[in-house]
This record gives structure tokens, sequence and C-alpha cells, in this order.
């Protein structure tokens, strides 16, 4: 019988190697909401989905955080509101899969294109303009839940816009009370 004889440096990384795959096996799966970021602690407050107490994930060189696009991203990108999947060991995270947030947007109507495809609202605290685009799946409903058509935006009505480069997903309107 012939014995294999594994030499020191062979052995360490066949044992780290296993240790390494043992830890993989272990991480948690934490999935939530982003409550805030500290960029410089390199700490994420998570609400885990269900759950109304904040947990605290650490980030380090070597955790990987991509959209669910797969795109990279850096910590600092994160906001508040994104979506999170993440893969831990005792709360340090290996990777996160981020489901962004869609910009928001709130103001007033100011007008209704003719075609009902766009209108234009005055964002609140810039007084800018800004174009917002509809598509067949935006949705448009009232803060009591109705649903309603373009036709029925008027000027002057509050608006809060959940919208993908100026392309509104969600519309929320605060009807204004007719004079």
């Amino acid at each position: 019988m012939s014995r294999i004889r594994i030499g020191l440096p062979v052995g360490l990384i066949l044992i780290s190697s296993i240790a390494s795959t043992v830890e993989a096996a272990r991480a948690e799966q934490l999935a939530g909401i982003v409550s805030s970021v500290d960029v410089e602690a390199k700490k994420i407050a998570v609400t885990p989905t269900g759950k109304q107490l904040n947990i605290d994930v650490t980030v380090n060189d070597k955790t990987e955080i991509v959209t669910s696009a797969g795109k990279k991203i850096e910590l600092k990108e994160l906001k508040a509101g994104d979506g999170l999947g993440i893969a831990h060991t005792a709360n340090l995270a290996s990777k996160i899969v981020v489901n962004v947030k869609p910009a928001e947007l709130t103001g007033h109507v100011k007008s209704v294109g003719a075609n009902l495809k766009t209108f234009v609202v005055t964002e609140t605290g810039t007084n800018t303009d800004i174009t917002v685009a509809v598509t067949s799946d935006t949705s448009i409903a009232t803060t009591a839940g109705k649903k309603i058509e373009m036709k029925e935006l008027k000027k002057g009505d509050g608006v809060g816009i959940s919208h993908v480069n100026s392309v509104a997903s969600k519309v929320v309107v605060n009807v204004k009370p007719i004079d």
C-alpha cells in the first residue's frame, strides 16, 4: 500500500479551500430595504422584509455590489428605499444585489399634452418645469387608490411620480378641488 504525502504548502491550500467552501455554504440571505447608508463606516442599515427593526450590514473591499441588471455599482450609489438581496456571514456582506428605487418627482401639473402621452410638471422646491412621458404601462391613480386616465389630469393637480429616464411608471394624483 502506498501513501500520498501532501507537502505543507499544498495541505494549507487544501484546508483553506475547504474552509472557504464551508464558509460560503454558511452565508445567510437577507432581503430588505435600505434605511440609510454610512459610506465612511462602510455600513448599510437595512429594514428586513416584514420587519420593523433595522439590521446593520457591513461591507468591505471584497463585497460585490450589483444592480438586478448585473451592473456593478459602489456603496455611495445606494439610497434609502432601494431594495436589497444580501448574502452575508456574521453581518459582513459578500454580495449585494440592488433593485434600484425608481427616481421620484413631486409637483403640480402645469399642462397635459394634446396627444395624452406627456404632461408637464412644475417640480416642488425648484419650480422647474419637467416633461414626463406616459406609456400604456403607466399606472395613474388618486391618493385614494382610484384609477384615473390621463385625460382626467388637470392643471394644479398635485402629483407624485415614480419614473425612469422621464418615463412615468406610476403617477399618484392629489386631485385639485374644483373651484
